[in-house]
């Protein structure tokens, strides 16, 4: 299909939108720029399944090419999927009239609704819309395909290039600054199909938490972000069926496993601008605070500090994710068990650090109040020292609660009590926002 075929598409669609503002959707001139839309997108559907309009960095797209018309109908465009916070448009194929003409309606209104709902509603299945993140998951999900795509290049054995890792490093670093429970909250995300990505960026979260308690600099910050998400780059040397073997390693297959750090150390030795004390803490991970551990070679080593504030966020994530060997332990129950660590595992005054800046129920943390209710912790100190957010998923009655409603408890006393989300059949995950 020619790309300048492709370009007309926005121009075209702009022109319904123009046309519903002057006449109802079934007026002659609306459908017939809808049939002239239809007849522009129907042979990119047959030929591809689906084609998608959205806007990157401000400039609006179709499928992989930019639309720079400066044609003021296509600005109109751009100007409706901002409005609206639309990342992107996917169009598939069983698009019809009817559903474009709706679709087009429900993001020209000025209204304030829940635009997937609303197309729902309206039977608008051959369109699908994206919208735009911000904050906290914004930042964790790019930190992701930053992770996933560095990671990738090292198992086809190439050195990545470090630019966007330094990127994503800083952006979390800026939000933890601004909002370090909400990032923190980031962490209790668990993709279990795609494990080593999820908790390579875990580990960044949380050893950027670490330093926040322990008082480092913004600098250190950055260093510990982004040795956090490369800490297990190494791992992409090792066979893939050793990493992702569900039971027990053999003693060969862990000697294998053990060679990750040290190769992780050289990998990232030969990208561009990375600091050398990252490379300690890729190398030095699975080096406890006693220095033992592995690898064996580099227990003499004097090395930063910030090694040890990763290996409490590599353990912390660990036991706070289901594996086939484990069940996951709460944000409390696993800094409960990492404290019994310290001294040997782990640091005993950055640990201890970590515990108070987190309190006594950390965000993550299935709580009942003393009312009766139960919530899930999803921040703390909005309105002074000590108060609590907690997502209320029960009301007092027992009752579930659907959407559950904010509540702000004003201190720890509120609650009596920890509770199991597994015995309340609770998904943490799903509450998090």
């Amino acid at each position: 299909m020619s790309p300048n075929r492709l370009k007309l598409i926005p121009s075209s669609l702009a022109g319904i939108f123009q046309g519903i503002r002057l006449y109802p959707g079934k007026h002659p001139l609306v459908r017939k720029q809808l049939d002239n839309t239809l007849s522009a997108m129907n042979p990119f559907l047959l030929q591809q399944g689906r084609l998608t309009i959205g806007l990157v960095d401000g400039t609006l797209m179709v499928d992989d090419l930019p639309c720079m018309d400066e044609q003021s109908a296509t600005d109109d465009l751009k100007q409706l999927l901002e409005g609206k916070e639309i990342k992107a448009v996917e169009f598939l194929p069983g698009l019809d009239a009817d559903q474009l003409v709706h679709f087009c309606l429900l993001i020209s209104s000025k209204e304030s609704f829940d635009l997937q709902d609303r197309m729902d509603a309206a039977g608008v299945t051959a369109i699908q819309v994206t919208l735009e993140e911000d904050g906290a998951r914004a930042i964790y999900n790019q930190a992701l395909e930053v992770v996933e795509s560095v990671y990738q290049d090292v198992r086809m054995g190439q050195i990545p290039t470090s630019e966007s890792a330094l990127a994503a490093s800083r952006e979390m670093v800026e939000v933890s600054l601004a909002e370090p429970y909400a990032l923190f909250s980031m962490s209790l995300l668990k993709d279990y199909d795609n494990y080593t990505f999820t908790h390579s960026v875990n580990v960044s979260v949380l050893a950027v938490t670490v330093g926040r308690a322990c008082g480092v600099s913004e600098e250190d910050l950055n260093i510990l972000s982004l040795g956090g998400m490369l800490h297990d780059v190494g791992k992409m040397t090792i066979d893939h069926s050793i990493i992702t073997k569900p039971g027990k390693l053999s003693e060969d297959e862990f000697e294998q496993m053990r060679q990750h750090p040290t190769n992780g150390a050289e990998i990232v030795a030969k990208m561009a601008h990375i600091s050398p004390i990252v490379q300690d803490i890729v190398n030095g991970h699975h080096l406890r605070f006693d220095r033992t551990g592995y690898p064996a070679d580099s227990r003499g080593k004097t090395l930063s500090p910030l090694v040890d504030i990763v290996t409490i966020a590599d353990i912390y994530d660990a036991m706070t994710t289901i594996r086939c060997y484990q069940k996951p332990l709460s944000p409390r129950q696993a800094l409960e068990k990492i404290r019994a660590l310290s001294g040997n595992f782990v640091h005993p005054e950055f640990i201890e650090k970590f515990i108070a800046f987190l309190g006594p129920y950390p965000v993550g943390s299935l709580v009942r109040t003393d009312e009766g209710s139960i919530g899930l912790v999803v921040d703390q100190n909005q309105s002074g020292k000590g108060t609590l957010t907690i997502k209320q998923i029960f009301n007092p009655a027992g009752d579930k609660l659907d959407p559950p409603a904010k509540v702000e408890l004003p201190d720890v006393n509120s609650i009596v009590a920890e509770v199991d989300p597994l015995l309340k059949g609770i998904n943490v995950q799903e509450f998090l926002d």
